[in-house]
């Protein structure tokens, strides 16, 4: 299966810095923090931004359209920009476009879809995931992961909404318990969807699956769905910008993220059981960021130019 070639490139400026495990059934899933660069006691917003910018096409529109306008590179751009809401107006779609680089370029587990392609109009937010993977993850084993993002202030407001909505969409309901599109409606999507040309000779009984699901019973493969999250939050580092030298300031902001997840760890656990999502794997992205409301916004400003 191919990745788009620029996904490793978007997330190399991020430090990797924990890998958890969210319990201890490796099939739960697992927790990756990472850090943004640092350039003099401060988060380097504008490096991450000119890094996630020849992302943007290869997130907001399929390998056909990018063929298409492959020797015009102002129409593509243009195009691809054009599925975005004004980065004045932008809540969300920053971390959308962080969990496909993340999915990606850490994850390696190739776009199929993702919300944007299926936007008519930058106003127009398309409902279900805010895109699916696939990660291969032996011969005979797969994830059809489907994502969900979330930029909020609070750490636990991010996790409490992004299980709620992924409550919602396995269960086919609105948050008032009504009838809504959800996985089943997407996972429909997939095969009219589905570009060939992302996947490699070898893949052909996988891709087979995807196109004609009816055959996934007499396979030897084995397809499950999953669920990625990208998580950012906000925190505060006017303290060790004050206290600390430059050579100190990264490690003591690293032990600072570090203390926060690790003692908010086993709360994710109770969400996955709280809404009876026990059985799937979770593959967890968080990061944080200082004045997220300010940052996200800023981010998004520059990328989209």
């Amino acid at each position: 299966m191919k990745l788009n070639p620029n996904s490793k490139d978007a997330i190399k400026p991020f430090k990797h810095i924990k890998h958890l495990s969210i319990s201890q059934n490796v099939d739960d899933g697992f927790l990756d923090l990472f850090l943004l660069p640092i350039n003099a006691r401060n988060f380097d917003y504008e490096y991450v931004a000119d890094n996630l910018i020849e992302s943007v096409a290869e997130y907001a529109l399929s390998w056909k359209i990018r063929e298409k306008y492959k020797d015009k590179a102002m129409t593509l751009s243009k195009t691809a920009r054009d599925k975005f809401k004004k980065a004045d107006a932008n809540d969300g779609e920053l971390g959308e476009l962080l969990l496909f680089c993340f999915l990606e370029g850490h994850l390696e587990a190739p776009k199929i879809l993702s919300k944007l392609e299926l936007k008519t109009s930058n106003k127009l937010y398309v409902n279900g995931s805010d895109g699916v993977h696939l990660k291969k993850v032996s011969d005979q084993r797969y994830h059809l992961v489907f994502g969900e993002s979330k930029t909020y202030a609070d750490l636990s407001e991010a996790f409490k909404n992004s299980f709620k909505s992924i409550y919602e969409f396995k269960n086919e309901i609105n948050d008032k318990g009504e009838d809504k599109s959800g996985i089943s409606f997407e996972r429909g999507l997939i095969s009219s969807y589905i570009e060939p040309v992302m996947f490699d000779e070898d893949d052909e009984e996988i891709l087979n699956i995807l196109l004609y699901p009816e055959n996934k019973s007499t396979s030897n493969i084995r397809l499950d769905d999953a669920f990625s999250i990208f998580i950012g939050f906000e925190i505060d580092i006017s303290q060790e910008q004050e206290e600390c030298t430059n050579d100190e300031f990264q490690s003591k902001i690293e032990e600072k993220v570090i203390r926060q997840i690790d003692n908010y760890k086993s709360k994710i656990y109770e969400l996955i059981k709280k809404y009876n999502l026990i059985g799937y794997t979770f593959y967890i992205f968080i990061m944080p960021f200082t004045e997220i409301d300010k940052n996200r916004k800023q981010i998004l400003k520059r990328v989209l130019g």
